[in-house]
C-alpha cells in the first residue's frame, strides 16, 4: 500500500506531492484540476516495468494514435526534453522515469528513379525508454515503434528478462466495460464468495435474492417468474458489480475508479462506499478514486464516520498557477464542515 507518491512533468502536472495515503483515498476537485492524471500515473508506477502502460492509459481514454508526435502527449507542456518522474513509497521505494526515443535512419541511394540522392526518414524509430528502480536496484525497458514497407506500424518491446511484477493494479475509467468483469463474477461464484456481492447489490435492488451460475451465464433472483441475465440490470448495478470483482481479483492490490459516481444515485452512495471499504478490507487492496460529486463525498465521509478504522483519506486536488497540484488532506470532521460551508466541488 502505497503512504506517499510524487509526479513530475506529467501531462498537466509541474509538480505534485502527496502524503498520509491511506487505504481508500478519494480524490476531488473541479473539472480538468488533474484527478484523472493522478490516476495514470499511479497505473504507471504500479506496473512500472510495462513500457506499454503509458500508451495504454491514452487508449483507455479513446485515443487510439501511435504516431511519433503522440509520444509527447504524456509529457508536461509536450517538452521530452526532461524525463516524466514518478515515485511511490510503501514498505518499498519505487521510482519511475519515462523518456523519449528518437532514431532516425539517413538513406543514400544514387540509383534511384526519382533521382533523389538523399534522403532523410526522420520519424523512422520511436518510442519510449522506461527506467526503473526498486529500492535503488536499477532496471529499464522499452517500446520501439517503426513502420515497414508497407508503411504498417510495428511494436518491438524490451523487457527485463530478470523483472517480475508482483503488484496487481486494475482500472476503472468513467466509461467502465461490463462484460470485462462477467469473468471475475464466475469466479467468485465458483469460490462461494457471493454473499458481499448480493449485499451490495440489495442496495440497488432490494428484490435480489441471489446469484447463480448456469453454464457460463450470470443469472440473479430478483423475484421474478424466472431468473435474468446479470447484464440486464441497470448501471448502478452493473457498476457495483464491477467494481467488487475488480477489488476482488486484485487481492494485495490497487485499484483505481474514475468518477466513482457515476451511474449512482445520490441516496445509496453510504451503502456503495460501505462495500466498497468491506470489500476492500477483505481482499487488503488500496483504493484511489476521484470524483467532482458532492454527494459521493458525503456518501464516503459517512460511510467512514460509522467504521472505526482509520482507513479514509479525502483529498481536494487544486493547481496553482505554476501547474503545481496541490492535494489538500481532509480530516472526516474538516470535511463534514468544508461540505456545510459549501465549497465549490463541481
Amino acid at each position: 500500500m502505497f503512504s506517499n507518491l510524487e509526479i513530475e512533468r506529467f501531462r498537466g502536472i509541474k509538480l505534485s506531492r502527496i502524503d498520509n495515503l491511506k487505504k481508500i483515498n478519494l480524490f476531488f476537485g473541479k473539472n480538468n484540476c488533474g484527478k484523472s492524471s493522478l490516476l495514470d500515473a499511479v497505473f504507471l508506477i504500479a506496473g512500472l516495468s510495462n513500457p506499454k502502460l503509458p500508451l495504454n492509459v491514452n487508449i483507455l481514454r479513446n485515443y487510439r494514435k501511435l504516431n511519433k508526435s503522440d509520444m509527447l502527449l504524456d509529457f508536461y507542456e509536450l517538452d521530452a526534453t526532461m524525463p516524466i518522474s514518478i515515485k511511490a513509497v510503501n514498505d518499498e521505494t519505487r521510482e519511475l522515469n519515462i523518456e523519449l526515443i528518437e532514431s532516425s535512419n539517413t538513406k543514400v541511394n544514387l540509383l534511384s528513379e526519382d533521382n533523389k540522392i538523399a534522403s532523410t526518414d526522420s520519424d523512422s524509430r520511436y518510442g519510449l525508454s522506461l527506467k526503473f528502480s526498486i529500492d535503488g536496484y536499477p532496471s529499464e525497458s522499452a517500446i520501439v515503434l517503426s513502420r515497414n514497407n508497407e508503411s504498417e506500424l510495428e511494436q518491438t518491446i524490451k523487457l527485463d528478462s530478470h523483472y517480475t511484477e508482483d503488484l496487481k493494479c486494475r482500472y476503472l475509467t468513467a466509461k467502465f466495460d461490463f462484460y470485462t468483469s462477467i469473468e471475475g463474477i464466475v469466479n467468485v461464484i465458483k469460490n462461494k464468495d457471493e454473499k458481499f456481492i448480493v449485499d451490495a447489490l440489495k442496495l440497488i435492488e432490494p428484490k435480489l435474492n441471489d446469484i447463480v451460475l448456469s453454464q457460463d451465464e450470470v443469472l440473479v433472483d430478483v423475484g421474478y417468474s424466472q431468473r435474468i441475465p446479470i447484464n440486464m440490470m441497470g448501471d448502478g448495478a452493473r457498476k457495483v458489480l464491477s467494481i467488487l470483482t475488480t477489488i476482488y481479483e486484485c487481492k494485495n492490490g490497487i485499484v483505481l475508479i474514475d468518477e466513482i459516481s457515476n451511474g449512482f444515485h445520490y441516496s445509496v452512495m453510504k451503502g456503495v462506499w460501505l462495500a466498497i471499504i468491506d470489500a476492500a478490507k477483505r481482499n487488503n487492496v488500496q483504493i484511489y478514486a476521484s470524483t467532482h460529486d458532492i454527494d459521493s463525498i458525503k456518501g464516503l465521509r459517512d460511510a467512514a464516520l460509522s467504521s472505526d478504522d482509520d482507513l479514509v483519506a479525502c483529498f481536494k486536488l487544486q493547481k496553482t498557477k505554476d501547474a503545481e497540484l496541490k492535494a489538500y488532506h481532509y480530516s472526516l470532521d474538516s470535511i463534514d464542515y468544508s461540505l456545510n460551508q459549501e465549497i465549490e466541488v463541481r
